[in-house]
């Protein structure tokens, strides 16, 4: 058994996708008074977040260690509160998520 959460490289992942995700939501409370430039720097920093935690997902996928499964199942659950449906995979949700945000980019245009 892997010690997933023991690895400096997924350690320094998740460190990067709270503090990601803790601007997202920062951000999302002074949204309504950003410019364009704003909201198209908020949007990219969507996607980079999405891209990160497609990657860290797949790196769970690959351990055999029972936090790292334990935490993948949690996700799957957190993803379903979402709409993801209960016969589709993660890369259907992240599919989702990135045409809607494709969808934002284009009304910014």
């Amino acid at each position: 058994m892997s010690g997933f959460f023991d690895s400096e490289v997924v350690r320094e992942s998740l460190l990067e996708l709270d503090e990601m995700q803790e601007k997202i939501f920062d951000d999302m409370l002074q949204l309504p008074f950003f410019g364009k430039e704003e909201k198209r720097e908020h949007l990219e920093l969507m996607k980079q977040f999405l891209e990160k935690q497609k990657l860290f997902i797949f790196r769970l996928s690959l351990s055999d260690d029972p936090k790292a499964i334990e935490m993948k199942e949690k996700i799957m659950e957190s993803a379903k509160m979402f709409g993801l449906k209960p016969d589709e995979s993660l890369n259907v949700f992240f599919d989702n998520m990135e045409n809607i945000i494709k969808n934002l980019e284009r009304t910014l245009d």
